[in-house]
């Protein structure tokens, strides 16, 4: 298996104050609906979630995202996340989530996360597999903030 570790950074304004930002962004599961093509999320421990995406295949590869990660919060503008490899996941996942108030009803939420998903790629395939990895991760983080964004309000 081959791992293509992609971190991708991106940021959107929601029109929701500082409170309400952090409050839904940390309803893992509740927000977890945001995330393009997430088949499901579910709490399995304090803090902790599992997220099984649906399948993507690209040419003759087909896979099936699977991570469990634990999440911590600072209660105000800070949400750090980690896969800690369960039994049954292929990807390694990491991320921050940083909300910063541009005024008293304005909140700047700003994702970056590091992906790395086991491929069953040949080697002759590795090179197509990562700018697939890369492209997909990007556009999803984008995917996720905009939909957290229509979510949240106009």
């Amino acid at each position: 298996m081959a791992k293509f570790p992609t971190t991708v950074e991106s940021s959107v304004t929601v029109k929701v104050p500082l409170g309400r930002a952090y409050e839904f962004m940390w309803d893992v599961v509740g927000s977890s609906a945001c995330i393009p093509g997430l088949e499901k999320c579910k709490a399995v421990g304090e803090d902790t979630y599992q997220f099984v995406y649906e399948e993507r295949s690209t040419g003759p590869v087909s896979l099936t995202v699977r991570y469990t990660s634990r999440y911590q919060g600072n209660g105000t503008d800070t949400i750090t996340f980690e896969s800690f490899g369960k039994k049954g996941d292929n990807t390694d996942v990491e991320g921050l989530i940083k909300l910063k108030p541009k005024d008293d009803s304005n909140t700047r939420i700003t994702l970056k996360q590091m992906l790395a998903p086991d491929t069953p790629v040949p080697t002759l395939l590795q090179g197509l597999i990562r700018g697939f990895v890369e492209s997909e991760a990007t556009a999803a983080v984008k995917q996720y903030l905009a939909n957290v964004k229509a979510t949240l309000g106009p």
